[in-house]
């Protein structure tokens, strides 16, 4: 099984906690459509790592950019990844 590892490091963000509200709520209909598998949040709110059930690298740059934090992204790196077990 294929996946798209999406690894981000987050810059300073102002009014981070109003964000996070709309970003909550895109990542969570995201897991719901079967879109997203995984999403680990860094330490001390410094990025995220987004596992998506999803193998094309535009729709998943696509995907990225609709997350209301993705403008205050410092780097965003993908990965597609071939699960072994």
């Amino acid at each position: 099984m294929n996946t798209t590892m999406v690894n981000t490091t987050l810059g300073k963000v102002e009014n981070i906690e109003e964000i996070l509200k709309g970003e909550f709520a895109v990542v969570a209909e995201w897991q719901q459509k079967g879109i997203l598998a995984h999403i680990f949040v860094k330490e001390a709110g410094g990025g995220a790592v987004l596992v998506f059930n999803e193998t094309d690298l535009g729709t998943v740059k696509q995907l990225i950019s609709q997350l209301p934090l993705s403008k205050h992204f410092e780097k965003t790196e993908y990965t597609l990844l071939d699960k072994q077990f």
